[in-house]
């Protein structure tokens, strides 16, 4: 228990106690249900606490205040205006996603492209090797040999910069 000296001090620390127990109190009070009570001849009671001897309880009454028109209808607004941003947002959403399948769709295409444009350059390579080989084995001019090294570093430089891995 709390010592206090001065009685005024003892009140003032009591008096934030003494509040919170009124207000518990006071919201117990309206939290109360109200019942109909009938008696068997048809008079009918309404009652905050037990029924009267005698009578029967039939239902509960709804006592919280009615639903206000315009509150009501400023709640549908609200939910019709976060329902359409929610369809913005799926919409976009579903926008972006199908952007980055277009891209990631692009970019494999390019990919497939690049692949099959090193592969050519390759095979051009190779068929240039094979004819200065062919002119190796047969009789061969100098300008036919130095136009097979030159077309060589040609199809080399395109592999290079075809193929960069």
């Amino acid at each position: 228990m709390l010592m206090l000296p001065d009685p005024n001090q003892r009140q003032r620390a009591c008096a934030p106690l003494l509040t919170v127990a009124l207000l518990v109190a006071c919201g117990a009070c309206l939290a109360q249900q109200v019942q109909r009570c009938e008696s068997p001849d048809g008079k009918v009671t309404y009652s905050n606490t037990k029924c009267p001897d005698g009578t029967t309880p039939v239902r509960n009454v709804n006592t919280s205040p009615p639903v206000v028109v315009d509150e009501q209808k400023a709640a549908k607004e609200r939910a019709k205006r976060e329902a359409d941003e929610a369809k913005a947002i799926d919409k976009a959403r579903a926008k972006e996603e199908a952007e980055v399948q277009r891209a990631a769709a692009d970019q494999k295409k390019a990919q497939a492209k690049d692949r099959e444009r090193c592969e050519k350059t390759k095979r051009d390579l190779a068929q240039a090797m094979d004819a200065r080989a062919e002119l190796h084995r047969k009789p061969a001019t100098i300008q036919q040999m130095q136009e097979a090294d030159s077309d060589i570093a040609k199809r080399e430089a395109e592999v290079a910069r075809a193929c960069p891995s």
